[in-house]
């Protein structure tokens, strides 16, 4: 048992170091990541304030290096205390780069673990376990995600979590009722979303087991067993959710505006941020052969027009081998073992069911509006606005499907070496339809621009401010840069927060009043992005970069040229555009929020 698991994790592990080179060879410098976000970002910069935290000795959830002079108050807003705590540790011990890139790749390596263990649970076959571990583990979805979402990405929970469903159906022992909780408490310690979608397949999985089982004692054994780890994970999701979720999202949910920035997301983004038609079944735009043909289709109604979210890609491979698991055991239903029925019945309901949640939420046919479940769950659950996000549980259930009909596949061989050579040939075609790269998806984030550098070396406890200022959403790159120079910044202000107010009065820099408030705040230091100005191409932007200058309330100590990777194939966090840096030399001015 110990070897197959080292076999095993071993197998994911080379292939993940496969899909996601040259990460793994660089894990101190690089980051997986693509042009279009600045999420991963933020992630290092909260790794990084948990590692200087630690070192000057400071409360890791009151940030007090951004947002000054006010900082920014997070107690309330970590979802995951214990993740949180396992990460502070890591940032101590390995770094901020290294404790992201860890999390990412771990999730690769588990995700296939996990799913081979559930596959193997309900089929007994290891060569088709081992095909949906790559299935469910490669998946589009999965590396859309590892691009942006860190949190998003670990989805190597859900297997575990339904194997121990499983086990604990098969015998419903202590044993294995703690082990449930354990798969249920992962899943509240990392991702709500994937706690909330686990919890429908547990729903969906006692209602076909009473239709089957409903006149067995052991049945009720299982159902009341199952309740109790349910129960469990709401005890285990009460301290992410307790402080602001449930608050906002059921007793002030009428004060709320709907936003981004709220637990109370915008009715629309259930439009924007559903599955289409074509989602599932064209290959990822990062597919070196088919990503083109995918692209022309992108920002369509049959498509979608986010990277992220619609990447949903299930491969016609899996599709058709879980086509064939379908027919033969409808073929076969009479004669097939009654356990194995039962579980292929669940994952193709199961199929369906989390395509039915990934719709937006009413379909109209004919001036007749039909309401989908994600109408009914953001009444529930306002928090949740990404239906489309519901593809990685449809993912799972093609994976042990495919499992199911790749099973059927070389049962149709007697040799052994067809066997095989039928099974390393479905192998590669699945890793042929999740390729991404050329080009690599990897950011080199272990050099930025000399600027910072500068800065770093500038004795005393200075604050500075980066501009054009992000009063309408916190810079991550702003906050990220803070891992080389240690100064505190203005900048991060959250919307709708009382700093926020206070940046809105200073988004002018050209403004004479905008120094003196920068001033009274006691910023020493104003680095200017002139790239940032340009990339818009609004007049207004150009007007006010060419005024900045002719502010008698800032002077010119330092430019630094523009910065290219040293790499083309590699983006990186030292590509940046020139700096110019002002020191504050106004009379400081009170500052205070704009009145309405």
């Amino acid at each position: 048992m110990k070897k197959r698991i080292f076999i095993i994790f071993g197998f994911y592990l080379f292939l993940t170091a496969i899909f996601t080179y040259p990460l793994i060879f660089k894990m101190k410098s690089c980051i997986l990541g693509i042009y279009t976000s600045d999420e991963p970002f933020a992630w290092l910069a909260y790794f990084w304030w948990q590692q200087f935290s630690f070192s000057k000795n400071l409360v890791d959830t009151f940030i007090s290096v951004i947002a000054v002079p006010f900082g920014l108050d997070i107690s309330k807003a970590i979802a995951y205390p214990c993740w949180n705590i396992f990460t502070r540790w890591l940032s101590v011990f390995s770094g901020h780069i290294v404790t992201y890139n860890l999390q990412i790749l771990l999730s690769f390596i588990l995700s296939g673990v996990t799913m081979f263990y559930l596959a193997f649970a309900v089929t007994k076959h290891k060569s088709a376990s081992l095909l949906s571990g790559i299935i469910y583990a490669f998946c589009p979805y999965h590396f859309a995600r590892a691009w942006q979402h860190l949190s998003l990405a670990q989805i190597q929970w859900m297997p575990l979590y339904l194997y121990a469903l499983i086990k604990l159906e098969e015998k419903p022992c202590r044993k294995n009722v703690f082990l449930g909780m354990f798969a249920i408490f992962l899943l509240a310690s990392t991702e709500l979303h994937y706690f909330y979608f686990s919890y429908i397949a547990t729903v969906l999985f006692l209602v076909v087991y009473v239709l089957f089982y409903r006149k067995t004692e052991k049945c009720w054994q299982f159902l009341k067993r199952a309740l109790i780890v349910m129960a469990a994970g709401i005890i285990f999701v009460l301290p992410a959710v307790a402080n602001t979720t449930l608050k906002n999202a059921f007793f002030a949910k009428k004060s709320i505006q709907p936003s981004a920035w709220s637990v109370v997301r915008p009715f629309d983004d259930l439009f924007a941020q559903s599955a289409r038609p074509l989602s599932y079944l064209l290959p990822s735009i990062a597919h070196p052969v088919f990503g083109k043909f995918t692209e022309s289709f992108t920002g369509t109604s049959l498509y979608g027009g986010s990277l992220t979210e619609h990447t949903l890609y299930l491969g016609w491979i899996p599709l058709l081998l879980a086509f064939m698991a379908l027919k033969k055991s409808w073929k076969a239903r009479r004669q097939m073992n009654t356990k194995e029925y039962f579980y292929i019945k669940f994952f193709i309901l199961l199929a369906i069911l989390s395509w039915l949640f990934s719709q937006p939420p009413w379909w109209i046919f004919g001036g007749f509006k039909i309401y989908m479940p994600s109408f009914f769950m953001y009444k529930l659950l306002p928090m949740f606005r990404a239906s489309c996000r519901f593809g990685i549980l449809l993912m799972l259930a093609i994976a042990v499907l495919s499992a199911f009909g790749l099973r059927v596949v070389l049962e149709k061989f007697r040799s052994r070496k067809s066997k095989i050579a039928v099974g390393i040939l479905l192998f590669c075609l699945v890793l042929f339809e999740f390729w991404n790269y050329p080009p690599l998806k990897v950011i080199e984030v272990g050099k930025v621009s000399q600027a910072y550098y500068w800065l770093k070396e500038q004795p005393g406890d200075i604050i500075i401010a980066e501009y054009p200022l992000d009063a309408g959403s916190p810079n991550e790159l702003y906050k990220f840069y803070q891992a080389v120079h240690e100064k505190k910044i203005i900048n991060g202000t959250t919307p709708y927060s009382y700093a926020n107010s206070i940046a809105k009065t200073m988004v002018k820099l050209s403004d004479q009043k905008t120094a003196g408030i920068l001033k009274g705040m006691g910023v020493k230091y104003v680095l200017v992005h002139r790239e940032n100005y340009l990339y818009t191409d609004l007049v207004k932007d150009k007007e006010e970069l060419g005024m900045i200058p002719k502010n008698n309330g800032l002077r010119l100590s330092v430019s630094f040229p523009a910065q290219e990777c040293p790499r083309e194939d590699i983006r990186c966090a030292q590509k940046i555009g020139p700096i110019d840096v002002y020191e504050v030399i106004a009379a400081p001015v009170e500052y205070k929020p704009q009145e309405k």
